[in-house]
């Protein structure tokens, strides 16, 4: 049995954001920068049950990631390779993909992300 994460004072679009950071882990893609995980979201976002949600900015899935990360459920990394010394932050789960993916299956909205990303997982 897996563990539950709580996503639970999290709004729909931090879901999607950190369900698209849990398909990109299981996929072993992570740690990953946001234009990576804006394009998970993207590509995910046909399994999202609302109308609320088309599409994600890459600023708006940076400065979810910022929010996520205070609230301890994604980590950042920096790798300071570029010439001004200000790296890319790339992130990756703090808690289990399984303890997520329950979270989202839990919320009506997001039961399709979870199904999605079993399906990776497989």
């Amino acid at each position: 049995m897996s563990e539950r994460a709580e996503l639970d004072s999290e709004s729909l679009a931090s879901r999607v954001v950190v369900a698209g950071v849990v398909e990109l882990s299981v996929r072993d893609e992570t740690p990953a920068h946001a234009g990576e995980i804006r394009r998970a979201c993207n590509d995910a976002m046909d399994a999202v049950d609302g109308d609320v949600l088309g599409t994600v900015a890459e600023a708006e899935v940076a400065r979810t990631l910022n929010e996520l990360e205070a609230d301890g459920v994604v980590e950042g990394v920096r790798d300071d390779t570029s010439a001004t010394g200000k790296g890319r932050p790339n992130y990756r789960l703090v808690p289990p993909a399984d303890a997520i993916r329950a979270a989202l299956a839990d919320d009506d909205r997001t039961a399709g992300l979870a199904d999605r990303i079993e399906s990776f997982d497989s």
